[in-house]
């Protein structure tokens, strides 16, 4: 069995996090932190939860995760995983980061866009991004997983194939993504009267995510490519629907580009592409590990759209950081997370 430490659990991530884990076959959860829930067991902060785990949270003392665990999953919205990644690796632990401490390889983009220095340079270098679908052998042998961000989960998966294949202009490519509230966090203080009946745009003139898939495709692709990309709040629970909008390069047809995307991920389990942008739903995917993808041409204009759904708290957070542990661990990369209707 492997033991897994999961710090900062009392959070909305956590919670999922959890519930897939106390379902795993091949886990134990052995540590719980949560500086605001120390004290108290699981039962009282997540009640669905209860006569699942019986244990309580404490304080987060690396040397009890380390005695504790093998994997650390840290769940923290906040730079408390940049002081506890260290010790807990010198300590033998692997660790995946689902806060996004990890995701930027330079430091000085980090400054920019999570505003502080990054106390861990060193260990940016180290850190293997964690999408299985593009970096599946790096992250079996990795020490540091960097759990990628929900936008960009739903970017990178349709985009990627369709530039390496040279098929659409890496120049001038759009996005626009649209969020369910969970993206927010338990603790963001919005109430349903505020975005029910609503939709609006934030992080207009920036947001960290938008670094983040311009690194990866750069990586993926050997190209600098900038993007424009704007994000949406609408009043879902949850779930990512992202259109990209590029310009085709050459006399790129539908079929071709279909095949594109097809042939990518005819061996990946949780990148379903579908026939039509229509198909791409959040009801497809919501409660589930799967990305959905499709491509058209758009008639008229000639301009490429590219389409995806995921379920922000699942591929986009919780169950892609399990899919990553299955993989540093040589365990079965769908257990914990075939059958997910009840998250």
């Amino acid at each position: 069995m492997v033991r897994v430490a999961v710090t900062g659990a009392s959070g909305l991530v956590g919670e999922y996090l959890l519930r897939l884990l106390v379902g795993h076959p091949e886990v134990e959860v052995t540590y719980l932190s949560s500086h605001s829930s120390a004290g108290r067991p699981v039962s009282d902060v997540l009640p669905p939860l209860e006569g699942q785990l019986a244990i309580d949270f404490l304080e987060p003392t690396p040397g009890e995760i380390a005695g504790a665990a093998d994997v650390a999953i840290l769940a923290h919205k906040s730079s408390e995983s940049l002081e506890l990644a260290p010790q807990l690796l010198d300590a033998g632990l692997k660790i995946i980061d689902i806060g996004g401490e990890f995701r930027l390889k330079d430091p000085g983009l980090y400054r920019q866009w999570y505003g502080q220095e990054h106390t861990q340079p060193e260990l940016l270098a180290e850190a293997v991004y964690g999408l299985p679908e593009l970096y599946r052998e790096q992250i079996r042998s990795a020490r540091l997983v960097a759990n990628p961000g929900c936008y960009p989960t739903s970017v990178l998966l349709p985009l990627v194939p369709l530039l390496k294949a040279g098929l659409i202009d890496p120049a001038g490519i759009r996005v626009s993504s649209a969020s369910g509230l969970t993206g927010a966090g338990r603790t963001s203080g919005k109430l349903f009267i505020d975005v029910n009946e609503d939709m609006r745009a934030y992080a207009v003139a920036g947001h960290r995510h938008r670094p983040e898939m311009e690194q990866e495709l750069a990586a993926a692709t050997g190209q600098d490519i900038r993007l424009t990309f704007v994000p949406h709040l609408i009043p879902v629970n949850r779930g990512i629907l992202s259109t990209v909008f590029a310009q085709p390069k050459g006399d790129t047809d539908p079929a071709t580009l279909r095949r594109a995307l097809t042939e990518a991920y005819t061996e990946e389990h949780y990148v379903r592409v579908r026939h039509s942008g229509t198909d791409v739903r959040l009801a497809n995917v919501v409660g589930t590990n799967y990305c959905d993808i499709a491509v058209e041409c758009q008639t008229g204009s000639g301009g490429v759209l590219v389409f995806s759904a995921l379920d922000n708290m699942l591929k986009g957070a919780c169950s892609q950081a399990v899919q990553n542990m299955n993989l540093l661990f040589d365990l079965d990369e769908s257990a914990g997370i075939g059958g997910l209707g009840a998250c």
